[in-house]
């Protein structure tokens, strides 16, 4: 059955099965209206009786309406209250769910590569030093700091 909220008019897919009891109370997932909902006179669930060709007095007393049946595998529950009608997206892995991925070789010769870059240009540094202070004469602060001058 779809039932609208009377204050912003969103409407729900509400189970039949969910409004069979009586009236229920209801809260829009949207702007947090409480409304009562309830199944229309027309389409109350009435008793189920087999149609008899005439109506024949019986003294025994009436039967009592059978049990619900109860839920297969196939279907889920019943809802107990609206549902909005659009998908929900299945929830995500977590990242404890995850499995160990290998170490990338790609990630290890990166790495590797900056340390052998930044080694070349530590020695290049230190074995021309009397050709960069000449070229760079800021240098030479910088290697008497560390005692290379």
């Amino acid at each position: 059955m779809r039932i609208a909220c009377p204050s912003c008019a969103a409407e729900y897919e509400v189970p039949d099965a969910a409004l069979a009891a009586g009236p229920r109370l209801l809260k829009c997932a949207r702007c947090g209206h409480q409304f009562q909902a309830a199944l229309p006179e027309a389409a109350a669930p009435e008793p189920a009786m087999a149609p008899s060709p005439a109506p024949a007095p019986d003294p025994a007393p009436p039967e009592a309406a059978p049990p619900p049946p109860a839920p297969s595998a196939d279907r889920p529950p019943p809802s107990r209250g609206p549902t909005q009608s659009m998908p929900i997206d299945p929830p995500l892995p977590r990242l404890s769910d995850a499995p160990a991925s290998p170490p990338d070789r790609l990630a290890l010769a990166g790495w590797i590569m900056t340390l052998v870059v930044v080694a070349l240009g530590t020695y290049a540094g230190f074995a021309f030093r009397g050709e960069i202070m000449e070229a760079w004469p800021a240098s030479a602060r910088l290697y008497q700091a560390l005692g290379l001058s």
